[in-house]
This record gives C-alpha cells, structure tokens and sequence, in this order.
C-alpha cells in the first residue's frame, strides 16, 4: 500500500523493455502501402480512349486508399490498449488476450512493467491506455486517483489475489541445495547465503513485487527468528539483485540468476520450479493485514508503501480512448470464464471490491461488486 506521495515524481526510467502484441504490428504494415500514378502526358492531346484507360485507374486507385484507410481505422477502434503489471506477463499474452479476442471480437494490444513505473507513465501522459492493471490497490489512489493527479482514475476493482514465492533455475548449479528446501531438509534463506548464489528481485521504486520482497526478508526474521536476514539483500536497491520487471524470468531461464523472488502465478506459467513460504512472509493471507501492514518503505521519490495483503486491481482510466472496449475486456476478466483463466495461470480469483468512487463506476459492473475495498 502507498500511504504518502512526495512532492517530486519524475517521469518513468525503467527498462524499456514491454510485451506488445505482433499482430498488430504486422497489421499496421500491410496498411501503410502507397499507390503511385504516372503523370499525363505533356506532349499534345491523347486520344480518347488512352485518356479513359487512365481516369479508370485513378477513380479505382483513390477509391482504394479510401477504402483502405477506412479499414484501418475500422480496425484501430476494435484495438484494447491495456497497460498491466509486468508480472501478469504470461496472464496476458497467453490467457487473457486470446479469450477476449475469441470472445469479445476486440483486439487487445498489451504493455507490461512494474505498476509505479506503469502508473507514473499514465500520469506523465507517456502512455492512455484503456485499462490499466495495477499489483497494488494504492498504486491508483496515490499516483493516479485525486485532484493532484487529475482524476485520472476514479474507481478501481480488486479482481485477483497472490502470494510470494522463492523460483530457481532447475539448470542451477544449487539446485540439489533447492530440491533439499522443498523437502524440507534446509532452510531456503541458509542456501540463498552460500557464496556464488545468484539472487534477483525487482527495484522497490518502481515495482510492488520490489518492495514486497524487502517485506519478505523483513517478515521471515521475525517469523524463524533468525536476524540478519535483511542482510542478505545487500541493501534495498543493490545493483547485483535489481531487474526491470519484464527481465527477472527471462534472466533465471537464461542461467544468469539462480534464484528470484516472484508471485506464484508467474512461476506457474513458465513450469518453474519455486518454494512455498507460509503465510506469515509471502503476504497473501488477509488475515495477517495487521502483520504485513507493520512494513515501511519509503521510495527514492519521497513515497511511502506500506504492507498489505497481495490483491491486483483493474480498472478504466478517465482518459480511456476505447470505452466500449475497455468495457467488454473488464466483463470478461470479472466473468467467471475471465476468473478461470486466472486460476488456470496460477492466480486466485478474489472478492471483487471497490476502491474510489463507486458511482463513477460503469453500471455494466456494478453487480459483480461485493463491497468496498478497505486497506
């Protein structure tokens, strides 16, 4: 949770790393062609028939850049634009997207990163997306929700809940010391101390998943009593362990980190193997709100986050481009078809509460609302 915005947040830096659909991409090409037509010929009258040869031409060729133009555009307007969490990576892109293409009719065009820096991107007008996909709650009501923000979000839905986990490489060199953690014969934070162990996180500035992982360490001392834990990080933002968020998975599957913290649901989708952590320190379990909500971190912008139970939130900012389209893709994911998807990738579908001004919200979702969202 963000309990307080400092005054100075500059514009987003992370990683331009995204995941965008190639479809669309391939789509824009085939509709960017140029027809060329010859001049007329300068050197006295043609006869009446070559003249006619080429009038029929230029009425089937401009009729031809109209009607393609026309398509395109017909085209752009079925185009969802949804900016996400970039742990939902695989959510999206295999999940997600294909249902509500075959579902809905619309095309989704979608762009992962860490939810500050995602956020900080709408609200620096780097990026309108028709939805927008948040890791934490208050990512919404401190960096786009109010009138310091311009109102750029005025509700949200909480739709799916996570816990964290400890993923590792299965082609690590540590990974008999790994397998010996899940059978419960070693501690994971004894072989994460051994000389030579990659370790990775995302950065707490940009990303929840980056502050909930100094919680964790956090949380795990004084759940197995064990001080010192905290050191094991190197320090809230060392260079050694902090990724942009679209890169972690990619960077332990390609061998070069051993180790990372992630949410379930991504390990899940890529068949990675991971250690379970109870609840007292992977921050899923609602009753434990008071526990987590003793955790502080204060961000390089002067912002605040505080522990709370993992809950993802949707919602339609005020700067929505494609409403009707933003709305059919928001239905889906509240749908029960949406909410199998999600358990199917790892996730766990959770009360759907609302944050912000529910009569701001959409009456097309106001009956899958099961209360308001308190911290």
């Amino acid at each position: 949770m963000l309990v307080q915005q400092g005054a100075d947040m500059e514009p987003y830096r992370e990683s331009r790393c995204c995941h965008t659909s190639p479809k669309i991409e391939h789509g824009r090409n085939r509709h960017e062609a140029a027809a060329r037509v010859e001049p007329t010929h300068r050197w006295g009258r043609r006869p009446p028939v070559r003249r006619r040869r080429i009038i029929v031409p230029l009425a089937v060729i401009s009729l031809c850049l109209v009607t393609g133009g026309a398509v395109w555009a017909q085209k752009l307007s079925g185009m969802v634009a949804v900016l996400y969490a970039g742990s939902l990576g695989a959510v999206v892109d295999k999940g997600l997207t294909p249902a509500v293409e075959r579902t809905t009719g619309y095309g989704v065009q979608g762009e992962g990163h860490g939810s500050v820096a995602a956020a900080r991107m709408i609200r620096d007008r780097l990026r309108t997306p028709d939805v927008f996909i948040s890791a934490d709650p208050a990512v919404n009501s401190s960096i786009l929700m109010g009138r310091q923000n311009r109102g750029l979000v005025e509700w949200y839905l909480t739709f799916a809940s996570a816990d964290l986990v400890i993923g590792y490489n299965p082609k690590s060199r540590f990974k008999e010391d790994f397998e010996q953690v899940r059978a419960g014969k070693l501690a994971w934070y004894d072989v994460l101390a051994k000389p030579g162990v990659k370790f990775g996180r995302t950065d707490p500035n940009l990303d929840p998943k980056g502050y909930r992982a100094l919680f964790l360490f956090e949380l795990a001392e004084r759940h197995y009593r064990r001080p010192g834990l905290v050191a094991l990080l190197g320090g809230p933002v060392n260079p050694a362990q902090i990724f942009p968020e679209p890169e972690l998975l990619i960077r332990m599957e390609s061998g070069q980190l051993d180790a990372a913290v992630f949410y379930r649901h991504e390990v899940v989708a890529h068949a990675l193997p991971f250690i379970e952590l109870p609840d007292e320190v992977n921050q899923s379990n609602p009753r434990l709100a008071p526990l987590y909500g003793e955790r502080r971190y204060t961000t390089d912008r002067g912002m605040t986050v505080m522990g709370v139970p993992i809950l993802f939130t949707i919602t339609i900012p005020t700067t929505v481009r494609n409403a009707a389209g933003a709305l059919a893709f928001v239905r889906f994911v509240l749908s029960e078809q949406g909410r199998a998807v999600l358990t199917q990738h790892g996730l766990h579908p959770a009360p759907v509460l609302v944050g912000g001004d529910r009569a701001k919200v959409p009456a097309e979702l106001r009956g899958s609302i099961e209360g308001p969202y308190t911290p």
